[in-house]
């Protein structure tokens, strides 16, 4: 990884959106700082998209579409999608219909008492009755957090159970559909902006910190870790190409603050 002041200046202007992961890399120690709203607001004022790509649940994220003034907003790693028609009416996709979330909502259910027999001391997350697609595990949200190695046992005993499984630095998420942050981000630029990839990884920047961002890191070209990444290295077969000096919020801000200088606005 290359310190973010390695990025070219030339390379920065031609950023057009910035894709973000909110826990640990918007929020510090789980709050949204002023420093935070700032920076999204003046990077909003110099015309960039901003749209949030979250493993968070999807009736936990959905009013931060307003609240944020995000353009967009993807849920649990991809199961479902907002964003505000022409007329300011949101509008949303799922990953599939009610019924078909029922039946894996009451099979993630029944492998609670499963899991939980292996791993006694690990809890349902508490915003999993917010979710629609997957189910969370607390791993250090409102735990201390596991340790590596731990993690990485819970997360093949979820697998071996035949369920996908990936974990973000306070959650392990369980679900039957192999959600990505990457292919949903695709499939919402092209849908509901008419951006094609090959636009979007030319001119769209990531900014994340953890195992769930894995495909995001990998897939774009300007792909930026907060400090804290360092931390979830070795679930990333691919790193970010630049890592900011601060960690979680304020390492974003370093993220607008890079983009904001070479248009001449300050962060």
């Amino acid at each position: 990884m290359k310190p973010l002041a390695a990025w070219p200046a030339e390379d920065r202007r031609q950023i057009r959106g910035v894709l973000t992961d909110i826990d640990d890399t918007l929020t510090t120690h789980g709050r949204l700082g002023a420093e935070v709203l700032s920076a999204l607001e003046k990077l909003r004022a110099a015309g960039l998209q901003i749209i949030a790509v979250t493993g968070r649940p999807t009736y936990w994220t959905m009013p931060l579409l307003r609240l944020c003034g995000f353009d967009a907003v993807i849920a649990e790693n991809g199961a479902s999608a907002f964003w505000l028609d022409g007329n300011d009416v949101m509008q949303s996709w799922f990953y599939a219909d009610e019924m078909a979330r029922r039946k894996h909502r009451d099979a993630l259910n029944a492998f609670v008492p499963v899991l939980q027999q292996q791993f006694p001391h690990i809890p349902v997350a508490e915003d999993a009755p917010q979710r629609v697609g997957d189910l969370t595990f607390d791993i250090g949200e409102n735990v201390l957090p596991l340790p590596k190695a731990e993690v990485e046992a819970l997360l093949a005993f979820i697998r071996r159970h035949g369920f996908f499984a990936t974990s973000s630095s306070i959650h392990a998420h369980v679900s039957l559909v192999p959600f990505c942050k990457q292919a949903a981000t695709e499939r919402l630029l092209q849908e509901v902006f008419d951006i094609s990839d090959d636009v979007a990884r030319a001119a769209y920047v990531f900014v994340g910190d953890s195992g769930n961002d894995a495909t995001m890191f990998a897939h774009y070209p300007h792909a930026v870790g907060v400090a804290n990444v360092v931390d979830h290295l070795p679930k990333l077969h691919i790193p970010p190409v630049y890592i900011t000096t601060a960690p979680c919020g304020a390492g974003f801000v370093e993220v607008a603050a890079a983009l904001l200088d070479v248009r001449g606005a300050c962060c």
